[in-house]
């Protein structure tokens, strides 16, 4: 298997770092083109959408990367689905039903426009449907830089079409591996800036750096996400859905716990609104919901740990 050389890696993460910044969701997709993104994934795809989730993470771009990759994981596994495809994630507040002869269609996307068909959850099975018929709404809440828009609407019963078993799970594996490398990126960021400023901020005639407390903070969220980040790694190699439940579930302790240590670092600061810090918490929050939260990931995981009474191998774990 081919893998990305370190150089290359270094000149791609400059390239991609410098494209989430621009922050242009109309032209992302474009852009990626432009840096050959195809034949990079040809090369090694489990690398490469690593490291641009992570700098996602890092950047708190608000770009539609999501959707367009889990269209094309659906498309590997449901020769019905085309690149005139979207796709939405299932919306916290959603309660998907069937009323009467239509089913009740809820979701939330980055995207500025959506293709002829759109993809949604019906519990966990994937169905689609023509987006004429559904209607896009501002999505304002905990994370409004996200730019998530609401999409709702009831569709006859005769205009849903379901995909396979096998695309519903691959691409809630796929979302899960990858949203577990944007939280290890904001994991990242936040303890990287912190490190930073506990060096700059002065007290008492020292650097609160030096002070075993915040030292310890920082260590511990430190070793949690780099945990975190060892697993998504794993979890982008292997491909399975068991190491990508695992390490989404990781990742969201590990980003969340980040979060919970570093603000106490920061002191008062840490709470205004002038710094960036309450940014990455928000997104934090929104992308943890996202394929489950850290807390019910940790049930499902224990519960088929009983169940089966086997606990499969993740790497050299």
């Amino acid at each position: 298997m081919m893998k990305l050389d370190q150089d290359t890696l270094d000149m791609l993460r400059i390239s991609l770092r410098a494209l989430m910044r621009e922050g242009h969701n109309e032209s992302f997709v474009g852009r990626l083109e432009e840096l050959g993104w195809e034949e990079v994934l040809k090369v090694d795809a489990a690398t490469a959408l690593r490291v641009l989730f992570e700098i996602k993470g890092e950047t708190l771009s608000s770009v539609d990367a999501l959707g367009p990759e889990l269209v094309r994981v659906a498309c590997l596994t449901d020769p019905s689905v085309g690149p005139n495809h979207s796709i939405l994630l299932p919306s916290p507040l959603s309660n998907p039903g069937t009323p009467g002869d239509t089913v009740k269609v809820e979701g939330v996307t980055s995207a500025t426009n959506l293709g002829s068909q759109v993809i949604f959850f019906t519990g966990e099975q994937l169905s689609t449907c023509a987006s004429s018929h559904l209607t896009i709404s501002p999505l304002q809440g905990t994370d409004d830089s996200a730019n998530r828009r609401l999409v709702y609407g009831e569709v006859p019963i005769a205009s849903v079409a379901r995909l396979s078993a096998e695309a519903s799970t691959a691409v809630v594996a796929a979302g899960r591996r990858i949203i577990a490398s944007e939280l290890v990126g904001i994991g990242r960021h936040v303890v990287a800036s912190a490190v930073e400023y506990t060096a700059q901020r002065v007290q008492y005639g020292k650097p609160i750096g030096v002070f075993q407390a915040l030292q310890h903070r920082l260590a511990s969220a430190h070793c949690l996400v780099v945990g975190a980040g060892n697993l998504a790694t794993e979890a982008a190699e292997q491909g399975d859905e068991w190491t990508a439940l695992v390490a989404k579930c990781l990742a969201g302790r590990a980003a969340e716990n980040a979060c919970t240590q570093v603000q106490q670092c920061y002191g008062a600061i840490g709470f205004t609104w002038e710094h960036e810090f309450h940014r990455y918490l928000r997104r934090v929050y929104i992308l943890d919901r996202e394929f489950g939260d850290w807390r019910t990931l940790e049930h499902e995981i224990g519960d088929r740990l009983q169940a089966t009474r086997v606990v499969p191998r993740i790497g050299a774990l």
